[in-house]
């Protein structure tokens, strides 16, 4: 389910900053800032990196019901499970291209101003498990900022963070599949 929205909303993102930046090439990536070793995981420069950085159960809509995987199947009785997702989007542009970070920074929150709800009907190619998919700024304070950036091993450069409501696995949508998805950035190692 998270690997059909992100990439989907991702390359709809790209186009969307190519388009408004009047750019040809793609500047969102869907990847990690940073590799396992430490080393900078983006390759060139000028480009937004797209990351997830949390997911947590939203708690308030648990339900009784749907069902568990026990002795080889799915059995009934096991409750839905609702996820949030925090996603950061980093401008890693070069020190003379700061004001640029800073308009794709600006153009990726009026992307999500205009259109913060993903389904079916305005997201073609989005997974019949996912109802809809609310995406919302949220602010971090400098503290989890820092513990953001600190976790990764990378330093602290522009980034905007949304929280995507509220993807719900249950054993009904246990068969995603996952349509091939390109031109954002997916290393294929």
């Amino acid at each position: 389910m998270i690997h059909n929205l992100l990439p989907l909303v991702g390359s709809e993102l790209n186009e969307y900053l190519k388009s408004r930046f009047d750019v040809d090439e793609d500047r969102l990536l869907l990847t990690n800032l940073v590799n396992l070793d430490g080393s900078i995981a983006v390759e060139g420069i000028n480009k937004v990196v797209a990351y997830m950085v949390n997911v947590e159960e939203e708690t308030t809509l648990k339900a009784a019901g749907g069902s568990s995987f026990a002795g080889g199947g799915f059995v009934s009785g096991a409750p839905d499970i609702n996820v949030n997702l925090t996603v950061v989007f980093s401008a890693y542009f070069s020190g003379k291209n700061y004001v640029e970070a800073l308009k794709f920074l600006s153009g990726i929150i009026y992307f999500f101003q205009g259109k913060p709800v993903f389904n079916s009907s305005n997201t073609p190619g989005l997974s019949s498990n996912i109802e809809k998919a609310i995406f919302d700024l949220t602010s971090l304070s400098y503290h989890e900022w820092n513990m953001v950036f600190s976790m990764m091993g990378a330093k602290y450069i522009p980034s905007v963070a949304y929280r995507v409501r509220m993807l719900t696995f249950s054993s009904d949508n246990i068969e995603d599949t996952v349509p091939p998805v390109s031109g954002i950035g997916i290393n294929e190692d």
